[in-house]
Parts: structure tokens; sequence; C-alpha cells
């Protein structure tokens, strides 16, 4: 059956009405629609609140004045003790990272530092061309070394396709 994008929706919401009395009372014609709206829904008498009647903290109120339960409360006392192995690991491994880094800068630091003398070590004419950054971009036929092995003869098949 082919039907167009209303016929479809209107399928789909007489389906839902049958399901819904509420929605089909939504679509009846507007001057039926409020005598449906009371017909299905009943008005439910207002329920006097009594001074007595269920306390809905009770269980609440149960669960603080009751004793722990011994099980449970060994279970947290030893998350609380792999808790604070957790912390020591953590802050052994910060001491760790952390002497790592100053290692590597205090590396870093005496090569320049080796870098200065070695230009200072130079004839005065070569000191102020040692100092200029070298600004020459590098090379494009680079070896790159990869995670991978080379494919064999890919730059070969680069060049078949055309490729390259």
């Amino acid at each position: 059956i082919l039907w167009g994008y209303f016929g479809m929706a209107r399928h789909i919401m007489l389906l839902a009405s049958r399901r819904c009395p509420p929605f089909a009372a939504a679509l009846r014609p507007a001057g039926t629609r409020a005598l449906a709206f009371k017909a299905t829904h009943k008005r439910q008498p207002k329920k006097e609140e009594s001074s007595g009647g269920r306390d809905p903290y009770a269980t609440l109120k149960a669960a603080i004045i009751a004793e722990p339960d011994p099980e449970l409360s060994t279970a947290i006392m030893a998350e609380k003790e792999t808790a604070a192995a957790r912390r020591e690991r953590r802050a052994e491994y910060s001491r760790q990272a952390i002497t790592e880094v100053k290692r590597v800068m205090g590396h870093l630091s005496r090569l320049i530092k080796l870098r200065q003398a070695a230009i200072e070590a130079l004839p005065e004419e070569l000191q102020e061309a040692a100092r200029k950054p070298d600004l020459t971009p590098a090379p494009i036929q680079r070896r790159i070394f990869t995670d991978t092995a080379p494919i064999p003869d890919y730059q070969a098949k680069l060049l078949r396709r055309g490729g390259g």
C-alpha cells in the first residue's frame, strides 16, 4: 500500500488512539474533545490527610539507628586500606615522574651550556654566524622511522600507479 505522508501519519494516530483513550479524545473534533476527556478521566475524590499514616522516612530512620553490619564494616575498612595504598602508589609515581623530569631538564641545561661554551671557543668572526638559528627546512625525502616494517617496493608501486 502506498501512503502519502499524511496518510501514514493518520494511520499512526489511529493506532495510537486505540491504545490510549486520552489520545483518541485529542483526535476528535474540537466540540467533542472536552466531553471525551471528561468521560475518560473520572475525577478522583481527594483523600483527606490523616495525622497518622505511613512515615515516608521510616526506612531511613531505621537504617540510621541500626547497628552496623560487621561484614560490611570490614569490607569498608579493607576499601579504605586499598584507598590508602592507591594514594601511596600515586604519590610514589608522582615522585618518580618529577625525578625523571628533573633529570631530563638537567641534561638539556648541560647541553645548552656546552653549546654556549663551544660557541665561545670559536674565533670571533665565526661566533656571530654560530649564534644565528638555522631556519633551513628539513629535506623532503628524509627517512622517517615508524613502528611498522617498511613495505617492499612501495615507492616503485607508487610510481607505477602514477601517485609518486
